[in-house]
């Protein structure tokens, strides 16, 4: 994300003491709760991500890579 100019952080202060929902703030994983800091890995946060069938297979590809890398 940008670096906002300071009307677009004033608007979005002003909001949240409004109690309006800040559409750029990080979203909770639908899992566990905590804040969905990776566009990378959304909506889930990088934890239950690994845990998940894609993260699995990435980190399978990754390491199967790693080890072919080494076996030259």
């Amino acid at each position: 994300m940008p670096d906002p100019t300071g009307a677009a952080r004033q608007r979005r202060y002003r909001a949240r003491q409004r109690g309006l929902p800040d559409p750029d703030a990080p979203q909770p994983c639908p899992d566990c709760g905590r804040l969905v800091r990776s566009t990378r890995t959304a909506p889930l946060c990088s934890r239950c991500w690994k845990r998940s069938p894609a993260g699995r297979e990435a980190n399978r590809q990754r390491m199967a890579k790693a080890r072919a890398s080494v076996n030259l």
